[in-house]
């Protein structure tokens, strides 16, 4: 950052009375977050200037970081830092450093167990094709449960109406 530069955000961060917006912090894109004090309001009012013109489509919560998300949402109090922010970066890369080994060793293990079945005897235990098996097995008192068959009583026959006699 520029010596200008950071002299002028060191100036919009001073809460004077006079001044709207007050600079909060940014993020490692460069995006710039406002914090607005509103007289008589319960809370104040928030925003981002983004350093990027973007079309009004392109506008997403994805844009920003989550650190900033929250604060946006007046979920945290405090602003985050540039460290924070780093950190979460790197705690992102340890992640998708890991499941890629992760998806390599399944790889090798799915490669291993495709190379060992071709080769491998077959198993006397284990159930034969030819042979049907039970589809399903109990497992619960009422799985097995089959309601019987219910027909209505024959039109005349007296039932639930009352005749005279």
């Amino acid at each position: 950052m520029g010596l200008f530069r950071n002299v002028y955000l060191r100036w919009k961060a001073l809460r004077l009375p006079w001044r709207s917006d007050v600079y909060a912090g940014s993020d490692l894109e460069g995006n710039l977050y406002f914090e607005r004090i509103v007289r008589g309001a319960c809370r104040s009012r928030r925003h981002v200037v983004y350093r990027k013109n973007l079309a009004v489509s392109d506008y997403s919560d994805k844009v920003i970081p989550v650190q900033w998300q929250a604060w946006m949402r007046h979920t945290r109090a405090q602003a985050p830092t540039v460290a924070e922010l780093i950190q979460d970066i790197r705690r992102q890369e340890r992640i998708a450093a890991n499941v890629r080994q992760l998806a390599a060793n399944e790889a090798r293990a799915a490669g291993s167990i495709a190379g060992s079945a071709q080769t491998a005897p077959p198993n006397p235990a284990a159930p034969n094709p030819a042979v049907p098996q039970p589809r399903h097995q109990k497992s619960a008192p009422g799985e097995g449960f089959q309601p019987a068959r219910w027909e209505p009583a024959a039109p005349g026959s007296g039932r639930g109406r009352h005749t005279p006699t």
